[in-house]
C-alpha cells in the first residue's frame, strides 16, 4: 500500500517523466529532413546558388549602369534555379533562394557600381 511519503517522493518522477515523453515528439518533428539531406542543407544550397546568381546579374547591371532592381531579373522571380526533386517543398527553398540572390546582387551591385562610378 502507498503511504502519503512515498507518493511524495514518487510523483514529482513521474511527472518529469511524462513531460520528458511529452516533449520527445515535438523535439523530433522540427528537424526537417529531405532525400537530399537536413532541411538546414537545402537551404544553405539554395542561399549559395541564389548568392552565385544575384551577384552575377547585380555585377552586370552595374557594369552596364543599369538601376537596382531584383525583380528585372527571371531567376530571382522564379528562385528555383537549382531545386531537385528530392529538396522537400519549394517555398522554404525559393524563400533562401531570394535571400542570397539579394545578398549576391546587393554586394556585386555596392562593389562594381561604386567602382564604375570612381572611375
Amino acid at each position: 500500500m502507498w503511504t502519503i511519503s512515498r507518493a511524495r517522493r514518487v510523483l514529482p518522477a513521474a511527472v518529469l517523466a511524462a513531460g520528458v515523453l511529452v516533449s520527445v515528439p515535438a523535439c523530433s518533428a522540427g528537424v526537417y529532413t529531405t532525400t537530399r539531406g537536413s532541411y538546414a542543407d537545402v537551404t544553405r544550397r539554395a542561399h549559395d546558388t541564389g548568392y552565385q546568381h544575384g551577384f552575377e546579374d547585380g555585377r552586370n547591371d552595374a557594369r552596364r549602369q543599369r538601376s537596382f532592381s531584383l525583380e528585372r531579373h527571371g531567376e530571382y522571380r522564379d528562385a528555383e534555379r537549382g531545386y531537385r526533386g528530392g529538396d522537400g517543398e519549394r517555398d522554404p527553398y525559393r524563400v533562401a533562394f531570394r535571400r542570397g540572390f539579394e545578398s549576391g546582387y546587393r554586394d556585386a551591385f555596392n562593389r562594381y557600381g561604386n567602382y564604375e562610378r570612381r572611375r
